[in-house]
């Protein structure tokens, strides 16, 4: 379609709907409850009956009556009568609908109407915008997706619901999960007592796991990424700020074949069992559902990006289990001229609400700022001193808006001989720095801590000993809050 068939076109819009929704208004004042939320006055498409309901939201506003004599008489003070069709106009639309019954329906109508003559307009501007060409490309491009996203974001599901809605369902849910207490209500992480503590990766939830620079952050992304895909099927979505799509497939074929990294990156393939071993970890790879992404993303780049992969999987009758993100700070600001503390509480606030929105766990991973050192050289005992919430940097915001908030501390400096057991018998030998993973936030359950060791030769973390999940929590504070 050329411009000159849009322009001759009449936008969306249902003027009986319109009619039929100020009509159950004056049958039944009590049809506002459900109108409010979805319905306000810009949506109608006809000026008259713009007008009318205008005078209706402000006699609600007041407490007064709604019938046709006093919003009559609020237009006729307000010299609208005139414009608004006049008194029997207002007086057929009581007549228009036999009952209220409907309301809802006619104003998700009027609503949906709005939003598609939103859509045009907003397209319009972004194609003005692209011919002018006066703002770089990727401004151009990230205001589109903005203006997008804040055309259609009104046709989201109401979001008030009575509890009797919700109450059957989930009684029903944990009758369900009573028969298996021992199933995880989100994905495994693949470390027992985390696990536990978290009851795994849960929908809606966003997750940070914090730390220093180099003591495993994106290692134990790859860990979880490699655990959930490559041996439970799951679709990871990962995000890099930070390494290329090359160097992160040579850590996954570390961490799957257990292949010394820098022997792998070389080429350095001295054993026959580990060609073959590395072969089979690629194979498996090549077919797994990880996905990754290396470009210079917005929030509202990641947003768009990872709601048409969900599309893309539900189509195919599958969907997204995983987003990861490394790493929250390396995030490209939105808007330059706020301050840093700004951009990193709006792009915090914004990766909670993809979580929530579309329903899935969001890893993102964060650095620590400097004040943890401080501390360990002020101490005067050279005691170690675990990271603190307020050890995240640059933001309280982070804090704030995650659900949970796990560190990785690492127990000493000193490199460790290790005897690494694998389950056809076989052990290797293997230098190990002993870590802690502490949970310092979780929103839903008890605050809990697993030493772990990692393996820097090939980038993994793994537990000291067998778990099982029946392992009781180490909670390392007492004054754990649910």
């Amino acid at each position: 379609m050329d411009k000159q068939e849009i322009k001759g076109k009449i936008p969306p819009q249902n003027i009986e709907a319109e009619q039929s929704l100020l009509g159950c208004i004056f049958i039944n004042n009590k049809a506002l409850d459900e109108i409010l939320p979805i319905v306000r006055a810009n949506d109608f498409y006809e000026p008259k009956n713009k007008k009318i309901y205008e005078v209706i939201l402000e006699l609600n506003e007041k407490g007064s009556a709604i019938d046709i004599l006093t919003v009559t008489e609020v237009l006729r003070i307000k010299n609208w009568l005139e414009q608004s069709g006049g008194a029997s106009y207002i007086t057929s639309l009581a007549d228009s609908v036999p009952t209220a019954e409907n309301a809802k329906y006619y104003a998700e109508i009027v609503r949906d109407k709005a939003v598609l003559r939103s859509l045009i307009d907003t397209s319009t501007a972004i194609i003005q915008d692209a011919f002018n060409e006066e703002k770089e490309t990727k401004l151009i491009t990230e205001e589109a997706i903005k203006k997008i996203f804040d055309a259609t974001d009104r046709q989201k599901k109401d979001s008030i619901i009575h509890i009797e809605k919700l109450v059957d369902g989930v009684y029903e849910r944990i009758k369900l999960r009573g028969k298996n207490p021992d199933v995880l209500i989100g994905l495994p992480t693949g470390f027992k007592i985390i696990d536990n503590a978290l009851s795994g990766l849960v929908p809606h939830d966003l997750i940070i796991i914090a730390a220093r620079p180099s003591l495993g952050k994106t290692s134990l992304a790859l860990n979880i990424a490699y655990n959930l895909s490559a041996k439970d099927g799951k679709t990871v979505l990962f995000f890099s700020f930070e390494m290329g799509k090359e160097i992160l497939v040579e850590r996954l074929l570390s961490i799957g074949s257990k292949i010394n990294l820098m022997n792998l990156r070389k080429g350095k393939i001295l054993k026959k069992e580990d060609e073959l071993l590395l072969m089979e970890v690629a194979q498996i790879l090549s077919k797994s559902e990880i996905l990754i992404d290396t470009d210079d993303n917005t929030v509202l780049d990641i947003r768009a990006k990872v709601h048409s992969v969900q599309n893309q999987y539900r189509k195919v009758g599958k969907k997204l289990d995983l987003v990861i993100i490394d790493y929250l700070q390396l995030i490209k600001p939105s808007d330059m001229r706020v301050s840093r503390e700004q951009q990193i509480a709006y792009i915090s606030r914004s990766l909670k609400a993809i979580a929530r929105d579309l329903e899935i766990p969001v890893i993102a991973l964060s650095q620590l700022n400097r004040d943890i050192e401080k501390r360990e050289r002020g101490s005067k005992k050279e005691k170690r001193i675990p990271p603190r919430l307020s050890d995240l940097r640059e933001s309280g915001a982070i804090e704030q808006d995650a659900d949970v908030v796990m560190f990785i501390d690492k127990l000493s400096d000193e490199e460790k001989d290790w005897l690494e057991s694998y389950e056809d018998g076989t052990q290797v030998r293997r230098k190990c720095r002993e870590c802690n993973f502490i949970i310092a936030k979780n929103r839903n359950g008890p605050l809990a801590e697993q030493q772990v060791n990692f393996l820097p030769e090939i980038t993994a973390f793994v537990e000291l000993t067998p778990r099982t999940t029946d392992e009781k929590i180490d909670n390392y504070d007492s004054n754990t809050e649910f």
